[in-house]
């Protein structure tokens, strides 16, 4: 197996989740109800047009295909923690984790978006109460899953601390990620954009690996 294009493939696929996470959750938001103190005129305006439903349409599946190459890259992240820490059994929890951060994601924002899917059919009226609850509902559940982020973020950072692999301020901060996603119901949005810019470090932190990692036939110390 070539272990480095398989190592390069995965960063790029953690690169590309980043990127479509951001955009999928700014689709839905246009449409999604995450203010519980909405005028009910507000609300309906919001599910009944068109352009706002059609963004969320694309947004799920854009979403989905987010979370697709989150997991392909916590695949990659987990080979790397294991050669970094000679097969540690704690860097196993790295990929359900991330299957947990996206499942919540996806219901989540199904929630949220749910009734305007519904709104696309005449026979439907929204209830405005509904939607609060359903949207409410929506938010607690994507902002809990940020706990399999945090997951993600502390296996790492400890593999990462006992190898010396990172610098002290890195570890801290990695840290802070940490206990941001803990609490990422309360952190108002704060865990998210955190969570994003400690995945761009991992992305490198892979894609580095991958460099290291001699092809296929190569020794390693021709490289």
């Amino acid at each position: 197996m070539d272990e480095s294009g398989a190592l390069r493939r995965a960063g790029w696929a953690g690169a590309a989740s980043v990127v479509l996470l951001v955009v999928a959750v700014a689709l839905c938001y246009l449409v999604g109800v995450d203010d519980a103190s909405m005028s009910d005129s507000d609300i309906l305006e919001r599910l009944n047009d068109d352009g706002r439903q059609a963004a969320a349409g694309i947004g799920v599946p854009v979403l989905a295909a987010g979370v697709a190459l989150l997991l392909w890259f916590a695949t990659g992240l987990r080979r790397v923690l294991d050669r970094l820490s000679g097969g540690d059994p704690l860097a196993h929890a790295i990929v359900p984790a991330a299957a947990m951060f996206g499942g919540l994601m996806i219901t989540g924002v199904s929630l949220d978006v749910g009734n305007a899917f519904a709104a696309w059919s005449d026979d439907f009226t929204a209830d405005p109460n509904t939607v609060r609850s359903l949207g409410m509902a929506g938010q607690v559940l994507a902002l809990t899953g940020l706990v399999g982020c945090g997951v993600v973020v502390a296996v790492t950072t400890r593999i990462a601390q006992q190898a010396h692999a990172l610098p002290r301020w890195a570890v801290w901060v990695s840290y802070a990620v940490v206990v941001l996603c803990m609490a990422g119901f309360w952190s108002g949005g704060m865990a998210s954009v955190a969570f994003a810019l400690w995945m761009i470090g991992a992305v490198v932190a892979v894609l580095r690996s991958a460099r290291q990692t001699p092809p296929v036939g190569v020794p390693r110390a021709t490289q």
